[in-house]
């Protein structure tokens, strides 16, 4: 379930990826809605598929995004970024969204502080139109490079992330 903190993170996308929660939210409850399902198998891919957008979509657009803590800043209120925090701790999604951000304003930190601008990275933008539909997904259970991905200090106590969303996104009240 998305609340205020992360409907303003899809708000401010310019992906039209973000507009996939509510339809996501239906396909998830009736995945049959406006298809008429011909094999079993597909009206549980589509069904999975819709929980798997619900549950992560968030966090695609909070990586799509150019320097989305300086584009957020000031968006977000007090009040959204304490539920927020308290969210992360009984949810896995959310708290998986909160070590990502948190990650982010680490890295951000860190060049403040040696004195470098942030980057603005440009994202590619990929078009899949051009694709041959029969060939989209190609040889897709190949197993591709293991990258490592590095651990996350999760010894941040509740004020700490606190302190650290508020410098970070500067609320309005």
């Amino acid at each position: 379930m998305a609340y205020e903190f992360e409907l303003k993170i899809l708000a401010a996308s310019e992906s039209k990826q973000a507009a996939l929660l509510n339809p996501a939210k239906t396909a998830a409850n009736k995945p049959d809605t406006g298809v008429k399902i011909l094999k079993k198998p597909a009206y549980f891919v589509i069904r999975d598929c819709a929980r798997v957008t619900e549950r992560y979509l968030i966090h695609y657009i909070w990586g799509d995004l150019k320097n989305p803590i300086e584009r957020l800043e000031g968006v977000f209120s007090r009040a959204e970024i304490e539920s927020f925090i308290s969210r992360s701790k009984r949810d896995p999604e959310t708290g998986q969204l909160c070590t990502i951000i948190l990650k982010d304003i680490e890295k951000k930190n860190k060049l403040e502080a040696a004195g470098v601008p942030a980057p603005v990275i440009e994202k590619e933008v990929v078009d899949f139109t051009e694709y041959d539909d029969e060939k989209i997904y190609g040889d897709y259970d190949m197993i591709g490079d293991v990258v490592d991905v590095p651990m996350v200090d999760n010894t941040v106590k509740e004020k700490t992330v606190l302190d650290l969303f508020l410098e970070a996104f500067k609320p309005k009240n």
